[in-house]
């Protein structure tokens, strides 16, 4: 495993790479980009800073020592050139409770999922994607305020791939549901609650 951190202005990124040449890249413990390569790359993608949209391309390469090196262009403008990717493993995610609930969310262990999504809560409340994983329990138990609730959420903490809530299959119900359109036409910000009782 091979692993570099690289932290530009307010934007902390963490680039993976495997011995198959798989090559993930995370921001704010959000998988922004994961392609698979042998001689490089580019890995292209959008964080949100103070409200803003800052473009990133990481770009990976292989020198004549087959050393992976790494270059990052800020908003189309290098700040970080041949900077070396160190071999190690994978710095050990420190939400355990996170990593729990979302294995036991994959084998439809819902409620045991939230037991261990609250627990991650306590550890850090500002991880858009525990929200998100959150909805996707709620979705499937049929739990249309919760799941809303989640999902504005996860959104409101900077979710960067809002477009997985139109095509990830676990929030099917909540698309389904009548307050849904409405949730979408609002940025994911606000649903009507008069539309879940009953």
């Amino acid at each position: 495993m091979q692993y570099q951190k690289i932290t530009s202005e307010a934007t902390t990124i963490e680039f993976h790479n495997n011995w198959m040449g798989e090559e993930t890249v995370i921001v704010k413990g959000q998988v922004v980009s994961k392609k698979s390569s042998v001689w490089g790359i580019d890995h292209s993608f959008t964080v949100l800073e103070k409200g803003k949209k800052v473009k990133f391309v990481l770009t990976t390469k292989v020198d004549a020592n087959m050393q992976v090196m790494l270059d990052l262009r800020r908003n189309d403008k290098l700040v970080v050139s041949d900077l070396r990717v160190g071999y190690g493993f994978m710095p050990k995610n420190t939400n355990k409770a996170k990593q729990d609930g979302i294995q036991k969310l994959k084998a439809y262990q819902l409620n045991e999922a939230l037991e261990d999504f609250n627990k991650a809560l306590k550890e850090n409340d500002e991880d858009p994607e525990i929200y998100f994983h959150m909805a996707c329990a709620y979705s499937v138990l049929e739990k249309p305020l919760e799941g809303f609730e989640s999902l504005k959420k996860a959104v409101a903490n900077n979710l960067q791939n809002t477009e997985i809530i139109l095509n990830h299959d676990m929030l099917a119900y909540l698309r389904l549901h009548d307050a849904f359109d409405g949730f979408f036409e609002s940025g994911f910000k606000k649903y009507d609650k008069t539309l879940l009782k009953g």
